[in-house]
């Protein structure tokens, strides 16, 4: 019961996980992202919101540029208006002059919707304004003078400067709220102003188009100048108490708080016209919809989770009950599955298929595979044996010792025979004293030069041994006796007529390998022959032929199982090399 509640956990969680991820990635970035395209998008419209609004304010700022042109530049029309202002009476010429201004600031107003009046003045003695209403008039005649009081004759200021002020032409009129836009004139270079230009544009003109704008509920779009007033704007607007927030903050996009609620604030400066275009909108109104998106990317992934830890535990409880009955059956004695095989029954057709397998392989091979398992140790074992065997026959080192010294006695000093039992002697010491697979170069290569003694002194004809290998690597464990069985095919197969035989043997260490390189000059072999020869050493049975050659690579593939290169490159006539390279 308890590695049933295990294997329900661990299962459910290992499901689990691979769900969360995914959930927890996508869901994060859904939101990071959603949250950062709206806000960018809430920006940008915004911003867009406010440039249009200041466009269209240069626009209506570039009609009083254009006057500026005419009676504050052009001498003609400064000198011609100048006479008229200051005339008793009106010759036919400058009759014909006013009449063709008239009608000019008369066209502007008309053909411009959103200019309400235009009013020149320069200073002369009868108090005289050119207006686009009524032409010339005197200023006692206007119902709108306030305008008059933003002249000042001592006034140096170059710039426009723009009022919020109301306007009726007539006394029985309601004043309609104007934005009245003003410049000095400097008509004859002078150094303080001597006149005015007044241009009024109708306020409602510019609420219009912010109304189009408006993007968001309750959003107060507007514009202030220089000194902090507010020029004109949406209706929204006028709840505002510009008191409560920090005017002088230079950020594009900021935060503020008023009467207990945040609000997001974009402004826009117009270094031209020193105006500031402003955009407040409720915080929880500007992001209602990046909220609710953020709400139901929770909920949607909140209700997957759900789904899925309901669907993976159904799925984990099913898959550890039919595990608990297989680990159950499993437990039970071989004559208990014999009588199940036929009874199994699950609810589902592939355990049932699995199981019902499962018994029937367990039944009929468990036996047979320790039995095998075992036997094949021991084979392995017993042929590692015999093949040590083969070329590390026990002859008994007293035997020898006695040899040796009847040797001695008969001849009353050592010779060739001393020589070769002392050197054989050598070689059954370190054949019976070395219990391993594994030999230290070192001791590999004294061993090979002992069994060269020996064949020094048997052999009749004469041969040269060259050695090639680094004193560093003379540690390094190789394989017991891979030079002694090569060196002996190399004497005996590699004679070729008279040819002094030559053997060299190259021995290096490449990363973590041992390589052997033994070359001879000897008869070779044929194609035909190599192939053979290849053919028999890959054979598992018992070879009668190339015994030595055949040992080597058996002990090979058992000691390092099978991680091992074994290769004889041959030609006739022209010798042979055998290449061995295994594990460090």
């Amino acid at each position: 019961m308890i590695s049933n509640r295990k294997f329900l956990l661990k299962n459910t969680l290992l499901f689990l996980f691979p769900l969360l991820i995914p959930l927890f990635i996508l869901g994060s970035f859904a939101i990071v992202v959603t949250d950062k395209y709206m806000k960018e998008s809430i920006t940008s419209n915004n911003f867009n919101a406010l440039q249009q609004l200041e466009q269209q304010t240069n626009i209506v700022l570039n009609e009083m540029h254009l006057l500026n042109l005419d009676y504050n530049w052009n001498p003609d029309i400064i000198l011609s208006l100048q006479d008229i202002l200051d005339s008793d009476y009106l010759t036919f010429t400058q009759n014909q002059n006013l009449q063709y201004r008239e009608g000019t600031l008369r066209r502007k107003e008309i053909a411009t919707p959103y200019i309400h009046s235009i009013y020149v003045f320069y200073t002369n003695t009868k108090n005289r304004v050119l207006t686009s209403q009524t032409g010339v008039t005197t200023m006692d005649a206007m119902n709108d003078q306030s305008w008059f009081d933003e002249f000042d004759p001592t006034s140096t200021e170059e710039n426009i400067w723009i009022k919020n002020r109301k306007v009726a032409q007539f006394p029985f009129e309601d004043p309609k709220p104007v934005i009245t836009v003003f410049k000095n004139v400097f008509k004859t270079n002078a150094p303080t102003s001597e006149g005015l230009i007044v241009l009024n544009i109708h306020q409602d003109y510019f609420e219009d188009l912010i109304n189009e704008w408006n993007n968001y509920h309750n959003q107060s779009i507007f514009v202030l100048d220089d000194q902090n007033n507010k020029l004109y704007g949406n209706k929204n607007s006028e709840m505002l108490n510009l008191e409560d927030w920090d005017l002088a903050n230079d950020q594009q996009t900021f935060e503020v708080k008023m009467d207990h609620k945040a609000y997001i604030v974009n402004q826009l400066h117009s270094e031209n016209d020193h105006l500031r275009y402003y955009s407040i909108v409720e915080k929880n109104i500007i992001y209602w919809i990046p909220n609710q998106l953020r709400l139901l990317t929770i909920v949607f992934a909140s209700l997957s989770f759900i789904i899925g830890i309901a669907i993976i535990y159904y799925l984990s409880r099913k898959n550890a009950r039919h595990i608990s009955d297989i680990i159950t059956i499993l437990n039970m004695t071989n004559q208990k599955k014999e009588n199940l095989t036929n009874d199994i029954s699950f609810k589902d057709n592939e355990y049932h298929f699995i199981v019902k397998g499962i018994l029937k392989n367990y039944i009929y091979q468990n036996n047979l595979e320790k039995e095998l398992s075992e036997q094949k140790y021991q084979l392995q074992s017993a042929e590692l044996s015999a093949l040590h065997n083969q070329i590390n026959p026990h002859f008994l080192s007293n035997t020898l010792a006695i040899i040796y010294w009847r040797a001695i006695a008969l001849t009353g000093k050592p010779n060739k025979v001393t020589e070769m039992l002392e050197t054989l002697t050598d070689i059954l010491n370190f054949s019976l004293r070395t219990k391993k697979h594994t030999v230290t170069l070192k001791e590999e290569i004294e061993n090979a030069k002992n069994y060269v003694k020996i064949m020094r002194i048997r052999s009749q004809s004469d041969f040269h041994i060259y050695w090639e290998y680094n004193q560093t690597d003379l540690n390094q464990q190789v394989l017991k006796f891979i030079l002694q069985p090569i060196l002996e095919n190399c004497l005996k197969h590699g004679t070729h007529g008279e040819r002094t035989s030559k053997i060299r043997i190259k021995i290096e260490r490449r990363n973590n390998n041992m390589r052997f390189r033994i070359t001879d000059n000897g008869q070779g072999m044929s194609k035909h022959a190599l192939h053979q020869l290849h053919a028999e050493l890959d054979k598992d049975e018992y070879v009668t032929n190339h015994i030595g050659l055949a040992n080597i690579k058996k002990r090979l593939s058992l000691v390092f199982n099978n991680n091992y290169i074994f290769i004889i490159r041959s030609k006739k006539g022209w010798g042979t090399t055998i290449f061995i390279e295994h594990p460090v």
